[in-house]
């Protein structure tokens, strides 16, 4: 898949009417996936390119930062989900108070037909775009009329009665939903981090862990424990993370902590990605040390049995583990 950088650098002598995605795209979820694939099928039946346009952040870090969602991937899983999904090229654009302002048909006129070329256009149901979102997918049908394009829109998909979106993804991880999360994605909710210096309290416990730093930027799952994998180093390894406060000791943050199943060796600096599995039970405070230990290797026991059982290695190895976002 080839990346460009701006819209201006697609070179429109080389593209014979394009097949456009729009959206986000946060979370890449299987509602994304039926535009994506929409895509991709519209781009082969027409012997033409397969687009994403999308933004590097959302939107609305610009628009009103204090009530921006967090995340649930990063660019670099974005653009290897979309990678994999069959996409051939994808246009990131820095959403900025200038495009803010652009009007619903400006950015038909200039950016999909003045520099995309486009043929057809495939958008959620809930697409919005343009000058405070005055533009949708209704109103870029009508408008694909006038211009000489198709708009197609993908219609909602459910789950149980409820509608997959990327708030409906957040609301499910607040509550410690993991596996209703990982439905909506349709591959095991994940974070990424690199390891970082702890107070080596879990070794000295006799279950040393890992410390991961994660931005701030990105959704976490409830406070609580968890059984999941690790991915390092193309492997996978069964692992207890916890999510708090570690109230034990007083702790003042929350932290990601991770015990990996026997595994013995230094990871300081290394980046590690979290698949979660099935939340085990809240964070509490222990009594003593000897308590907390007790209840970890209840954990431990736990979640080797539940990770023996719970996934097939195909499906939790859905997300790439990591495609450099000038994959080609």
């Amino acid at each position: 898949m080839k990346v460009f950088r701006d819209a201006k650098e697609v070179q429109l002598g080389v593209i014979n009417g394009s097949i456009v995605a729009l959206g986000t795209f946060d979370g890449v979820h299987i509602g994304h996936k039926a535009v994506l694939d929409k895509c991709v099928s519209q781009a082969k039946q027409e012997g033409a390119p397969s687009f994403v346009f999308t933004f590097y952040d959302h939107p609305s870090r610009v628009i009103s930062p204090k009530c921006a969602p967090k995340s649930l991937t990063d660019l670099e899983d974005r653009l290897a989900l979309f990678q994999k999904a069959g996409i051939q090229y994808t246009v990131l654009t820095h959403f900025d108070a200038k495009m803010a302002r652009v009007t619903p048909r400006e950015f038909i006129e200039n950016i999909l037909i003045g520099f995309l070329g486009v043929k057809q256009v495939i958008v959620g149901f809930n697409y919005t775009f343009g000058w405070k979102a005055k533009g949708n997918a209704d109103y870029l049908k009508d408008l694909g009329k006038v211009y000489g394009f198709d708009v197609h829109i993908s219609m909602p998909v459910e789950i149980n009665g409820v509608t997959v979106s990327s708030t409906e993804i957040r609301t499910a991880l607040a509550k410690g939903n993991i596996e209703t999360a990982s439905d909506m994605l349709g591959r095991p909710f994940s974070i990424k981090g690199k390891v970082i210096k702890g107070d080596n309290r879990g070794k000295l416990l006799g279950y040393p862990t890992v410390n991961l730093d994660v931005s701030d930027d990105f959704a976490l799952p409830k406070q609580g424990v968890y059984a999941a994998f690790i991915y390092f180093n193309d492997r996978l390894f069964k692992a207890v993370t916890n999510i708090g406060m570690r109230p034990t000791f007083y702790g003042k943050n929350v932290t990601v902590e991770t015990h990996i199943l026997g595994f013995d060796g230094d990871l300081y600096g290394a980046n590690l990605r979290v698949l979660f599995c099935k939340r085990l039970r809240d964070e509490k405070k222990f009594g003593s040390s000897d308590e907390l230990i007790y209840q970890i290797s209840k954990d431990i026991k736990e979640t080797d049995n539940i990770l023996n059982h719970h996934l097939p290695i195909d499906k939790i190895m859905g997300i790439s583990m990591g495609i450099s976002e000038d994959a080609s």
